[in-house]
């Protein structure tokens, strides 16, 4: 095929994925939360059949058994800046693990059902609004489009946000769910919801009941999550997984694993070699996955766009890509990622953990010749970075004061207030004086009364 008419075929890049050292301990950790979540509620025991059928006949969330029904699972968070794979290494993980999302079992008397529909996973993305009532309405509605049922139809029926909070929960123990996966958790829908405890509550009382949980988001989002010993605890099972971007150029997970894999999706007869091109372009993609691969891509496009009975991609294209319409804005988050911006522009780009990164970074700071022949920072004149900072400032202030008031008015609109809902889910998580303690069965203390 003459190199002008493959142009159509570099979207196919979309569903070309190199795991790296880094993603393949994510993917291992995944696995075994859900190998050990379903055994852990295997159906052909007897216990574990008594366990399903007290919680299909509890109708209301305060008089949940909580003792008899727990049977914990793991938990853990998978956190990364945009552009570091995360959700591509779930999905992946979750493709290798579990390449069939839903098994139907017939009917099995050793089991105690006549048919089962199993999910073994189920992925959703954080409600945009922070709250129980939107997170549950997630559930139900990804329920529905991969089950096709008409759950979410149900749970709005439901008098309060209890009762729909147990009947997702029931929802997700009948379908022995394997694994439930919330993304997109970001700073303003999770770390700074009102709600936030709450969430967190619920979560940790669907881990009590033996569904394992995994968070995915922006590291800004788990700020106070990780404030507390329990919430730390109880979520490292699959683990606190922080993807970071490569601080140079010869980290092996990007030098050895994800470039040279990623350069296996070449459109073009001859590319050169991987050496030349991660010196080539790691000061522009900053390390970051999610920029390499658009500055691949568009370096392909130049290459296939001259025409000729063959492609040879330059590592002037890959120059050249920088200035692609596709790229250019990418560059900018690249250079705030690696610490090379003088201003932070990204509001949810963390700071980089090694404050030598932006050295690096060789775009990261022009520089223009002074009088005496030297060089001179631009940054030494810093009237339009001051101006810029300053309404950056002004915009971080007139936010907070209006989530202040958002929060103010949300705590007035709620039903019954933050607080009680908060109770319920403490009680439905198993925490203040309705879960026992983790001790031997002799040494037991009594649960607290209410």
């Amino acid at each position: 095929m003459a190199p002008g008419y493959r142009n159509a075929f570099l979207d196919l890049h979309e569903k070309h994925y190199w795991p790296t050292s880094q993603t393949i301990e994510v993917a291992e950790s995944i696995q075994a939360v859900i190998r050990s979540g379903l055994v852990s509620r295997n159906p052909l025991s007897g216990a574990e059949q008594r366990r399903i059928n007290a919680l299909a006949l509890t109708h209301d969330v305060e008089k949940i058994p909580l003792q008899s029904l727990r049977t914990p699972a793991g938990g853990g968070v998978i956190s990364a800046m945009t552009g570091m794979g995360k959700s591509a290494t779930l999905l992946r993980a979750l493709e290798a693990v579990a390449p069939e999302q839903v098994v139907i079992h017939s009917k099995s008397e050793q089991c105690g059902w006549s048919i089962l529909t199993q999910l073994l996973y189920l992925v959703i993305d954080g409600p945009f609004n922070g709250t129980p009532g939107g997170l549950l309405s997630r559930i139900t509605e990804s329920m529905d489009i991969v089950l096709g049922t008409d759950y979410s139809d149900e749970c709005r029926k439901k008098r309060n946000l209890d009762a729909q909070l147990l009947f997702v929960t029931k929802l997700l123990s009948t379908h022995r769910v394997g694994l439930l996966a919330i993304d997109e958790n970001q700073l303003e829908n999770f770390e700074q919801s009102i709600w936030r405890k709450s969430l967190v509550l619920f979560f940790l009382g669907l881990m009590n009941l033996g569904i394992p949980i995994l968070l995915l988001g922006n590291p800004l989002a788990f700020a106070s999550l990780k404030s507390f010993s329990q919430n730390v605890r109880r979520l490292s099972t699959i683990g606190h997984h922080e993807m970071t971007p490569a601080a140079t150029a010869f980290e092996p997970w990007w030098a050895r694993d994800f470039v040279p894999g990623m350069c296996r999706f070449a459109l073009c007869e001859e590319i050169p070699s991987v050496g030349e091109i991660v010196d080539t372009t790691f000061d522009v993609a900053g390390g970051v996955p999610g920029i390499f691969a658009p500055l691949w891509i568009e370096a392909q496009r130049i290459s296939l766009r001259r025409g000729g009975g063959s492609a040879q991609l330059q590592l002037s294209d890959l120059v050249a890509a920088r200035r692609s319409p596709r790229v250019v804005e990418l560059l900018n988050i690249a250079q705030q990622a690696s610490g090379a911006s003088p201003v932070e522009r990204f509001v949810d780009i963390p700071k980089p953990a090694s404050p030598t990164r932006g050295a690096a970074f060789s775009t990261g700071v022009a520089r223009a010749p002074d009088v005496s022949g030297g060089s001179q920072d631009l940054r030494a004149h810093p009237s339009p970075i001051s101006e810029i900072q300053k309404a950056l400032e002004r915009r971080r202030k007139a936010g907070e004061y209006k989530a202040k008031h958002q929060s103010k008015r949300a705590e007035e609109r709620a039903t019954g207030g933050v607080s009680r809902v908060e109770l319920q889910l403490e009680m439905f998580a198993g925490l203040e004086g309705t879960q026992e303690p983790l001790i031997s069965a002799s040494d037991r203390a009594r649960p607290k009364k209410r």
